[in-house]
């Protein structure tokens, strides 16, 4: 639609061209004022950009801040703090979240309008009466394009279900590597047993040592049978330099998982091998984990965005809008120009995008299942674990470890009195030895089975 009229003064029209300018460019500055407050995930992405700058600002001094230092006595629950301040892999999984939060800032804004300058009918050696200007058109115009059927929205809403997405993704993040955590630090839990163990087992070895050179130079036994004590000493002083090696090599698995860059920092964990069983049912746990599980949460997000997708991209088959509105001379008349432009979908409806959500959608459904399955399987493997660690635990502590202990004790003030043979001493010795180990290791696979317990089932169990 176009119409025009002959004006005096040409300065009018560009004046009012002007004006046309700003008040198309109007509503574009009204979208960088603050939304209201909505209860969303999104509050933070929905800032003005002075305030986008200050939260960036606040989180490049948070990323500046001087590394966590290790106290002497270290703590599961203290250990747990600083790792999710100073862990690479956390904290690159919070940047994920602040990009998908700018995401949103650029789906949710309105197109840039269109400034077109034309000039035509340019006299090339052909003399014309009048001035410069009034041999030519010169068209000047701004367009603007206006999304229908709602898709600014429909990006909106699939821009901030991503944001949910990467949300659930952080929080999958911090599970894995709490649990990971957890391990790495009752490994040190383990080997500071295991050396404590070795140590003392090596002290009473070397008392026996010390009471059969005794007998050896009262002439109760042969010199064969103090260089025997003395070969076999090797055992367990092995056990002992293993130990300790255990020991260091943990302690720095445990640092670098914390974020610490200074791995011969010296320290000692607090806790000790304990046993505490499980009173839940794994028909209540495998309810808590598919409510709890962030992956399984994020998976759902995935879903609910892949349905928006569909909705905007059957939305992208809609012709949109491209209103115009400017001022152009045709020699010697100066004219306003309006109009609109609207695309025909005779053809082309968008049917390859549609088809394509479609499949997308169909995947993540699918994922959702897979998903679904793999927590209640490893549900029920964590809780089978932890109830046959349980059992061998009841038994060793019942039986086994006592009886050991009885018979070590029975074998050294037996030997030491000359009433027992060094076979069946050393026999004893070693016996002893093996049940203490294995006693200590289902005391840490229990506990690790706890902590992958807690951490399938998504959140702490309720003792």
């Amino acid at each position: 639609m176009c119409f025009a009229f002959r004006m005096t003064q040409a300065r009018l029209c560009l004046l009012i061209l002007c004006v046309s300018i700003l008040v198309a460019a109007g509503p574009l500055e009204a979208q960088q004022e603050p939304a209201a407050p909505r209860a969303t995930l999104l509050d933070e992405a929905k800032r003005p950009p002075d305030a986008l700058r200050e939260a960036t600002a606040r989180q490049e001094a948070l990323d500046a801040r001087p590394a966590q230092t290790v106290p002497t006595l270290l703590t599961l629950e203290l250990a747990t703090e600083i790792l999710l301040q100073s862990n690479p892999t956390i904290l690159a999984a919070r940047q994920e979240v602040v990009a998908a939060r700018g995401d949103v800032l650029g789906v949710d804004r309105w197109p840039n309008p269109e400034l077109g300058f034309d000039v035509e009918t340019l006299p090339v050696g052909v003399e014309r009466e009048g001035t410069f200007l009034d041999g030519q058109e010169l068209v000047l115009k701004v367009e603007q394009l206006i999304e229908t059927a709602g898709k600014r929205s429909k990006r909106t809403a699939v821009a901030e279900l991503a944001v949910e997405v990467s949300q659930s993704e952080l929080l999958e993040t911090v599970r894995v590597v709490k649990f990971d955590l957890q391990r790495r630090h009752y490994d040190v839990v383990l080997a500071k047993a295991s050396l404590e163990l070795s140590t003392e087992i090596l002290d009473q070895f070397d008392e026996m040592i010390r009471l059969t050179e005794v007998r050896y130079q009262q002439g109760e036994v042969s010199g064969l049978e103090v260089s025997r004590l003395r070969t076999e000493r090797m055992r367990f002083f092995s056990d002992q330099t293993e130990a300790a090696l255990g020991l260091a090599n943990s302690k720095i698995a445990l640092l670098e998982l914390l974020g610490v860059a200074e791995m011969s920092t010296e320290f000692s964990v607090a806790e000790e091998l304990q046993f505490h069983g499980v009173n839940a049912s794994a028909d209540a746990l495998a309810r808590q984990a598919l409510a709890n599980r962030p992956d399984l949460v994020a998976q759902t997000s995935r879903v609910q965005r892949a349905l928006g997708q569909e909705e905007y991209e059957k939305a992208l088959g809609k012709p949109d809008l491209v209103p115009y509105f400017g001022y152009r001379r045709d020699f010697i008349v100066n004219a306003l120009t309006f109009g609109v432009s609207l695309p025909l979908p005779f053809f082309d409806r968008n049917q390859g995008g549609v088809a394509r959500a479609l499949a997308e959608t169909s995947r993540e459904r699918q994922d959702l299942r897979r998903v679904e399955l793999q927590v209640r399987r490893e549900v029920l493997e964590a809780y089978n674990f932890v109830s046959a660690r349980a059992v061998l635990i009841r038994a060793l502590r019942a039986e086994y470890v006592p009886n050991a202990r009885r018979a070590r004790d029975i074998a050294q003030a037996s030997y030491s009195l000359g009433a027992l043979g060094l076979i069946a001493f050393l026999d004893a010795e070693r016996a002893y030895r093996e049940t203490l180990l294995g006693y200590n290791q289902a005391l840490y696979d229990h506990q690790v089975a706890t902590f992958l317990l807690d951490a399938v089932v998504g959140e702490e169990r309720v003792q």
